[in-house]
């Protein structure tokens, strides 16, 4: 297999799974509560800004934190990404 064919192949295959996940996201939101949905990483509730900061090219860079009322600071694990255009 040629590598342009290899590397082609392998984006179109990246691309099916992405909108797969999208996908699964989407009915994971209209079935599932905000809770549950936070737990399997799909959304953060009750988040407030902890710090922020000026970053590479005068980028703001914004860091949350769960409010200090409702738990620990711990935030669960989540998959948030960047959605296909």
């Amino acid at each position: 297999m040629e590598v342009e064919s290899f590397v082609s192949r392998t984006l179109e295959l990246l691309q099916e799974e992405r909108k797969a996940e999208i996908e699964e996201t989407r009915a994971w939101q209209q079935n599932l509560s905000l809770k549950n949905l936070q737990q399997k990483g799909v959304c953060l509730l009750k988040l407030q800004i902890g710090s922020q900061r000026t970053g590479m090219h005068g980028r703001l860079l914004v860091a949350f934190e769960p409010r200090k009322s409702i738990g620990p600071p711990v935030l669960p694990s989540n998959s948030f990404g960047p959605e296909l255009s």
